[in-house]
């Protein structure tokens, strides 16, 4: 199915930058081309009239402990049943059979992403707001290991063949068995590193003294090496994903603000496996307490499909993915730039990688 940065100016939490999306970890692989680390932060405090080129480069660093099923808990892949042909002479009639299983998915692994980002907001203004275009350019490094974990299942038997016969070829069977579930999961295992899919964007923000409101869209193209086969992608999958997004932020007293974004994502088809990842929506808000060295707050990011996948073989599968974190942002002395540190945690999932998203980002505006 398994990320945007922010800015630290005005361009910067409500300019385009702040659309960015770093890995954007849609049903493809369980994740969604969303920036599950937060694109909310204490930006929100940054100068309300700033205009110019905008550069940011960001850090984001996932470790995914679990993938959920539909039920919120690990997923579970079933293993159909079979028959298990016996030596010559023996008649197929005499051939041991075996029921359907169900396997324990046991996936962990880490994702790094490196994104650089250039954007401009004009000094004039279009209905009282400024336009704002950028791309956003990540790299990642993903390594993956998955496990299947199921009880071998016992083979049922013709009275007429010898115990003897029985037991030997259910010990053959056991490790025969569980030999093609680890194979199964070795062929998901793997690292791999390169180029992710590069997001172009534009908005229109509007700011003043108290509130900063962004409307933008942004455009993810299928750049990052992908492919149908087993094992790990850094892209997200041969299919177009459109974001439109709105931003608004307000400073409730000079030292106390919040922040809230909603975001829907609309898929094409992927064209290398012909599945189409369910249209989604997002939902993040922040609080943000500003202190005399710097801005710290609680943020959340929840994302949800909201359309059934087709063509994909776990079904139905809606992503969903629910996160709460901290956040803290600075300024660099000397360098008149913001670096925002921050954390998210999954605590509830549904067809999703699951686990702890970091992100360190620095953000200057020129």
């Amino acid at each position: 199915m398994p990320f945007p940065i922010t800015k630290t100016s005005a361009i910067a939490s409500f300019g385009l930058l702040g659309l960015l999306g770093g890995t954007a970890h849609a049903a493809e692989d369980f994740q969604v081309r969303y920036n599950i680390a937060g694109s909310l932060g204490g930006e929100v405090f940054a100068p309300p009239d700033q205009s110019g080129l905008a550069m940011g480069v960001a850090m984001t660093y996932i470790n995914v402990n679990k993938i959920t099923g539909n039920d919120g808990n690990t997923l579970k892949s079933p293993v159909p049943g079979g028959t298990v042909p016996l030596p010559a002479p023996a008649p197929s009639a005499l051939y041991p059979t075996y029921g359907a299983n169900t396997a324990e998915v046991d996936v962990h692994g880490t994702f790094k992403v490196y994104n650089l980002a250039i954007g401009y907001v004009t000094t004039d203004r279009y209905a009282g707001g400024r336009l704002a275009l950028g791309i956003n350019v990540p790299y990642g490094v993903k390594t993956q290991n998955f496990g299947a974990n199921a009880a071998t299942p016992a083979l049922q038997w013709n009275p007429a063949v010898p115990a003897s016969t029985q037991a030997a070829v259910q010990n053959q069977f056991n490790a025969s068995y569980q030999g093609r579930l680890a194979a199964q999961a070795a062929a998901q295992s793997g690292e791999v590193s390169g180029l992710g899919d590069i997001e172009l964007l534009g908005g229109w923000q509007y700011t003043d003294d108290r509130l900063r409101v962004l409307a933008g869209v942004s455009l993810v193209l299928p750049t990052g090496r992908y492919s149908a086969s087993d094992g790990p992608d850094i892209g997200y999958g041969n299919f177009y994903t459109l974001r439109p997004a709105v931003q608004v932020g307000y400073l409730f007293t000079p030292d106390f603000a919040g922040a809230a974004k909603i975001t829907l994502g609309w898929n094409t088809r992927n064209k290398d496996n012909d599945l189409r990842s369910g249209n989604w929506a997002g939902l993040e808000g922040a609080l943000a307490y500003k202190t005399p060295v710097g801005a710290i707050g609680v943020h959340t990011v929840l994302v949800q499909q909201y359309q059934d996948d087709s063509g994909n073989a776990w079904g139905a599968s809606r992503f969903r993915s629910s996160n709460a974190g901290v956040f803290f942002t600075t300024k660099i002395p000397g360098l008149d730039a913001a670096v925002t540190a921050q954390v998210m945690k999954t605590f509830d999932s549904r067809n999703a990688k699951s686990g702890t998203f970091t992100q360190l980002r620095v953000i200057k505006v020129f």
